[in-house]
């Protein structure tokens, strides 16, 4: 049974860029339709002054990937469910010189408690197809069909994210499903549920740590490039793999599928 959202809970979520109310969004089941998103991509790469729409695209998935964090976020926190159905989630539009850091919004914000009659593996499970089967696959898969950008970028871009909401906001959290979730993600989850998958597709990104000296930490180098350096400010993450790559700022390979990406793939 689906409860409204209390107001402690969105206060949670709004660190995590949930707003319970925006008036310039766009939902993103229209982004469906190859049409549509062509136009969104070209018009988020001229805002963003993104050199094309394949970056736009990566961008976008970057952001994107907060609907993940949320879903997540309420799974293991609260043992509650979010409806992250495509119809029900908005995004925030961009807006021309700004950094685009936009929130989402779910139309129906209830959430369904685990109840305590429920096996709650299966449950995760369910939570997890409709999250990456029939939400995040669907998109990343027409980014690549529309602007024929690897999925491998964009699966990272995921990942990421997921991998610093369980290692680095729950660093010292004694919750139990804590550990149990992250593991079951990383190791354990069927391939089915984040798509037409065989594999999980986010386990390859897991990788050890590198003590990197410049920055004096220990870092997970991504293995591609999601091409943040190609915006205006120019600037490589600190997890980039092309850092020793790079001649002039910019890739050996330009626009095309970056060296770190063609020995992953």
């Amino acid at each position: 049974m689906a409860n409204p959202m209390t107001d402690q809970e969105r206060i949670q979520l709004k660190k995590y860029r949930f707003d319970a109310s925006l008036n310039h969004s766009v939902c993103v089941a229209k982004l469906l339709d190859e049409s549509f998103l062509k136009d969104y991509l070209k018009k988020l790469a001229e805002t963003l002054g993104a050199p094309n729409e394949k970056v736009a695209a990566s961008i976008f998935i970057k952001r994107y990937a907060f609907i993940a964090v949320m879903a997540l976020y309420a799974m293991t926190a609260w043992n509650k469910k979010l409806n992250v159905s495509l119809e029900n989630v908005e995004m925030e539009l961009p807006v021309q010189g700004e950094n685009w850091l936009p929130s989402l919004t779910l139309v129906d914000s209830a959430v369904e408690e685990l109840d305590a009659s429920e096996n709650r593996s299966e449950w995760r499970d369910h939570i997890l197809k409709d999250l990456f089967a029939k939400n995040i696959y669907p998109i990343i898969a027409q980014m690549e069909k529309t602007v024929r950008i690897s999925k491998l970028i964009l699966w990272e871009n995921i990942a990421i994210y997921i991998f610093w909401l369980y290692e680095s906001e729950w660093k010292d959290s004694e919750n139990a499903n804590v550990r149990d979730d992250f593991r079951y993600l990383l190791l354990e989850a069927e391939g089915q549920l984040f798509g037409d998958y065989h594999l999980n597709p986010l386990h390859k990104y897991f990788t050890e740590k590198t003590y990197v000296e410049e920055r004096d930490e220990e870092i997970r180098i991504r293995k591609t490039c999601c091409f943040t350096y190609q915006l205006p400010a120019g600037k490589r993450c600190k997890t980039c793999p092309c850092t020793h790559l790079a001649k002039d700022g910019r890739c050996h390979d330009g626009e095309s599928i970056c060296g770190a990406v063609q020995r992953f793939a």
